[in-house]
């Protein structure tokens, strides 16, 4: 997380170009919004006893258990200029380039207003945003193998919100890549199409880069704020 704030703050700078990060979690973790309450979105004590980190997000958005093993996550961040300044049509171009990517593997993948990627109405993909000084950033996640037993020891989703998806658990309301394709699907493959999707919604020819000398020491900077109980604990 420190990482994508650092990336943010160095594209709002001018410090860096237009920015796609792909990554996994090691170990499998949880990530909160920004605006959420600690204790109403994860159930800590199984947290604990499975030993899985938890921080709080920069950005909105739900609570989410990053897989090791069954996921990729990404972010972008860009100047929030032309259809990326308005928040509703940068969600949509934005994660629009995450279902295309999905469909360039195979899966009849479509935008869910206002944050969400589906396949048959169940989740593949939840993203959020934060804007800071003209620059946005939008991070997110593609489910290749969820682990929905782990999903629902540990993570806490309101009976309502579920039902409005027509979902009676949180294993129920997401679906993964290779459930989808009927067979098994690698990180590397995914980040491929993702680099096509994005750089065809955007508009921009790829270059494989790596972490500025400023945006690591930023990042080491930020890293006490997310490691710090204040921030995991912070009343929204």
């Amino acid at each position: 997380m420190a990482l994508d704030e650092a990336i943010l703050e160095a594209v709002a700078a001018g410090r860096a170009p237009p920015t796609l990060r792909l990554y996994t979690f090691s170990p499998t973790s949880v990530t909160i919004g920004y605006f959420q309450g600690l204790s109403r979105s994860v159930r800590l004590d199984a947290a604990r006893r499975l030993g899985i980190p938890v921080v709080r997000r920069f950005t909105g958005g739900g609570s989410v258990l990053h897989s090791e093993e069954g996921e990729l996550t990404y972010s972008i961040a860009a100047p929030a200029e032309g259809v990326l300044a308005d928040v509703v049509e940068s969600y949509r171009v934005l994660c629009g380039a995450v279902a295309d990517a999905l469909r360039r593997l195979g899966a009849d993948a479509v935008y869910e207003p206002p944050n969400d990627v589906t396949v048959g109405g169940r989740k593949i993909s939840g993203n959020a945003q934060a804007r800071r000084r003209g620059a946005l950033l939008q991070h997110g996640t593609i489910l290749l193998q969820p682990p929905r037993g782990l999903m629902e020891q540990v993570l806490a989703a309101p009976p309502v919100k579920l039902g409005s998806h027509g979902a009676a658990s949180i294993g129920d309301r997401v679906v993964g890549l290779w459930e989808i394709l009927g067979r098994e699907v690698g990180v590397i493959e995914v980040a491929e199409r993702l680099v096509e999707a994005v750089s065809a919604a955007v508009g921009l020819e790829p270059r494989e880069g790596w972490y500025s000398r400023w945006e690591l020491e930023a990042a080491r900077g930020l890293s006490k704020k997310y490691r710090s109980p204040g921030w995991l604990e912070r009343r929204p």
